[in-house]
């Protein structure tokens, strides 16, 4: 399995200006107005998706064409299974139509979201860590990667000494208890929680391929 945080933190992060500067004095110091504050912007940008979404997109003509290709792709499942060697034949004259359409949709799909990721990766980058600091909120259950484990708290505390090329200089990591979430990780629980609400209010909703 594709490792995909290790490989956005092993190279993206690694770029020049790329690495998130944490403030250690962020604007909301407690959990609880960091969670919330965290939370409603993260729907502020679901939302803004949502709607960059319906502009950009034929929300209409792109549920009538997954409907389509899903019933092709239904039947002709059904007929390899049967064997209908007369059905597969006269199903694969449209193959070639149903691929079409379904990649002329992903496209329209890909368009929102390139146009979304820029800006928000920007935002997350330069100022949600400079807001927020590096954990908003805080779990009463354990998410691997997401949440601070009880061994990240034991090597965040007590400060580590780190050797640089100028002097020593003492420093603590962000996790103070277990069960804190990290700033990214909430934002991605808070999209996965309102996503579909969101999509149902503005009417944006999309059936997978």
């Amino acid at each position: 399995m594709i490792d995909i945080t290790h490989i956005f933190n092993s190279f993206i992060l690694q770029l020049p200006g790329l690495t998130p500067h944490y403030t250690t004095h962020p604007i909301f110091p407690d959990m609880v107005s960091s969670a919330i504050v965290a939370a409603l912007i993260a729907m502020g940008l679901n939302t803004a998706m949502a709607l960059l979404r319906r502009k950009t997109t034929n929300i209409e003509k792109m549920k009538t064409v997954m409907k389509e290709t899903g019933e092709w792709r239904k039947k002709y499942t059904e007929a390899i299974k049967k064997k209908d060697k007369v059905l597969i034949d006269e199903l694969k004259k449209k193959q070639s139509q149903m691929n079409k359409m379904s990649m002329e949709m992903q496209q329209q799909q890909m368009r929102p979201m390139m146009l979304y990721m820029i800006p928000s990766f920007m935002l997350w980058i330069f100022v949600f860590p400079s807001i927020f600091g590096q954990t908003v909120a805080l779990s009463p259950i354990a998410i691997p990667y997401i949440t601070c484990s009880s061994a990240n708290v034991n090597n965040d505390n007590p400060a580590q000494l780190i050797h640089n090329a100028h002097a020593a200089q003492i420093i603590k990591g962000p996790c103070k208890i277990p069960g804190q979430v990290f700033l990214w990780g909430w934002f991605l629980l808070v999209n996965f929680a309102f996503s579909g609400i969101i999509a149902k209010v503005t009417n944006t909703s999309i059936p997978t391929f």
